[in-house]
């Protein structure tokens, strides 16, 4: 009888599971606890599998190390999140390409390159989904990541952000003369809202995952990107970082299932 292969990634914020029986995958997310046994063990009865239908565990992310390398006689795998991010992406893409940037958008934003086989860190930010909602529940008391997408989607970042044709009296180089020039600097503005606020915050966060990665893709030489995580599922985070990508000609695509291509990674 075949057996169940299991992939954990641990994230700050959420947990991941991907379960893979006779090559069928099934996804599960779960908030984040205390990396140990015990809460391993509660992961796999939540998922509703028993410890005798599986055969392997693989695990990356936060303090996976904790973890001991066997679960009673099942071998637990350790994977460095690095080579998760970069095989997790790879896996599910549409575009069957050797050299790539991939942007790991979660609570942060991590930079991974292939590049001659190998998966290599090419920086990041700590810029992410987690300052989303850090920074709107603090703003706007909203932590709720759905309400705060819609607030955003009726928002107005200009009305927050002092954009360049305010400062310089149009665009510099190449850049748009609506790009954000000084973030939240008209925040003296008597008549901002709490949708123009969340758009802000997204188009703060949007704008530095973006440069982060074009700076890591041109430096690289690497002209394909491909965007995982959470973080995308805000849809100004999306719109802004196409614009962004086309207005620099590179190729992306954003991974659908992009959320679990770490866990995905570990199998």
């Amino acid at each position: 009888m075949s057996k169940i292969s299991l992939g954990i990634d641990f994230g700050i914020t959420n947990t991941d599971l991907v379960i893979c029986h006779h090559n069928q995958i099934s996804y599960l997310s779960f908030p984040s606890n205390e990396v140990n046994l015990q809460n391993l063990k509660k992961l796999i009865l939540q998922s509703n599998l028993n410890l005798s239908e599986i055969e392997t565990i693989g695990v990356t992310g936060g303090r996976h190390f904790d973890l001991p390398n066997l679960l009673n006689d099942i071998p637990i795998t350790h994977f460095n999140e690095l080579d998760a991010i970069g095989r997790g992406a790879q896996s599910l893409s549409k575009n069957k390409i050797e050299n790539f940037l991939v942007i790991s958008a979660g609570s942060g934003t991590a930079c991974v390159l292939k590049k001659e086989n190998k998966f290599v860190h090419a920086g990041g930010t700590g810029l992410g989904g987690g300052t989303i909602r850090g920074l709107c529940n603090l703003l706007i008391k909203e932590n709720d990541p759905e309400k705060i997408n819609k607030l955003s989607l009726e928002g107005d970042f200009k009305k927050v952000d002092l954009i360049l044709k305010d400062v310089v009296s149009g665009p510099i180089g190449n850049l748009p003369e609506e790009t954000s020039a000084v973030n939240f600097g008209k925040m003296s503005t008597s008549d901002l809202n709490n949708a123009d606020l969340a758009a802000g915050v997204i188009n703060m966060v949007a704008q530095t995952i973006l440069k982060t990665a074009a700076t890591a893709a041109i430096v690289s030489g690497i002209s394909n990107v491909l965007i995982i995580g959470r973080t995308p599922k805000y849809q100004l985070v999306t719109k802004l970082l196409k614009e962004g990508f086309d207005h620099l000609n590179l190729e992306y695509e954003f991974i659908e299932n992009g959320e679990y291509a770490i866990c995905l990674g570990t199998l």
